[in-house]
């Protein structure tokens, strides 16, 4: 659905940066319960410094997430796709830092105009939500709508159509395409020509079916 489209990066970097977190702190205290001080092992994966992985958290909950999904994705629409695309393409979250750092400003800047504009009416439409148990949207039309007038009037949103957030579109981007996009393993090398000539077998295939 939509909302889970709009919250994908969002959660994914979110995801990569306490992974990159939790393996930073881990190599940390194997060299610290080994006393090791030298370089770098030969193949050893270089991971993050904690300063590059600390960002301010966008601490909200899932019911106030879905509430604001459709807004949120149509005001984060760029920084959005800029680093699902920068996911897909690398496969590795240490190159997209930067790009998970924009996403999560994003959202931090979203939600505080959202506070600064529209705090009640928007509170009362994510307890609504978040009251139905199962997060119905439907249950919630009339506080919906109050909050998309609220926004309207005050930051000049638009709450997208329905699908309008699930269309596939292409993104303008500035940062080089790596060299093997699909990260596809080299071709085999062709098989060896046949030596001599190949003739049909003396008796026929062995292939038969059975007729009963």
């Amino acid at each position: 659905c939509a909302c889970a489209l709009v919250l994908r990066a969002l959660v994914a970097h979110a995801q990569w940066r306490r992974a990159c977190r939790l393996c930073r702190e881990g190599a940390e205290g194997e060299l610290k319960e080994s006393g090791a001080r030298g370089s770098a092992m030969p193949g050893t994966l270089e991971v993050p410094s904690l300063e590059e992985l600390d960002v301010q958290e966008v601490s909200v909950s899932s019911s106030l997430l879905k509430a604001a999904a459709h807004h949120y994705g149509s005001q984060c629409d760029k920084p959005n796709k800029e680093f699902m695309l920068c996911r897909w393409e690398e496969k590795d979250p240490r190159k997209c830092l930067q790009e998970g750092k924009q996403v999560n400003q994003c959202a931090l800047e979203f939600f505080r105009k959202i506070k600064a504009h529209c705090a009640e009416p928007f509170t009362e439409y994510w307890t609504c939500i978040d009251y139905t148990n199962l997060q119905e949207l439907r249950r919630c039309r009339k506080q919906q709508l109050a909050f998309d007038n609220c926004v309207l009037e005050n930051l000049g949103w638009v709450r997208p159509d329905l699908g309008e957030l699930s269309k596939v579109t292409k993104v303008q981007t500035d940062r080089p395409i790596p060299e093997n996009v699909y990260h596809s393993r080299p071709r085999p090398e062709p098989n060896p020509p046949t030596e001599g000539d190949l003739k049909p077998a003396k008796y026929g295939s062995r292939l038969f079916f059975w007729t009963w």
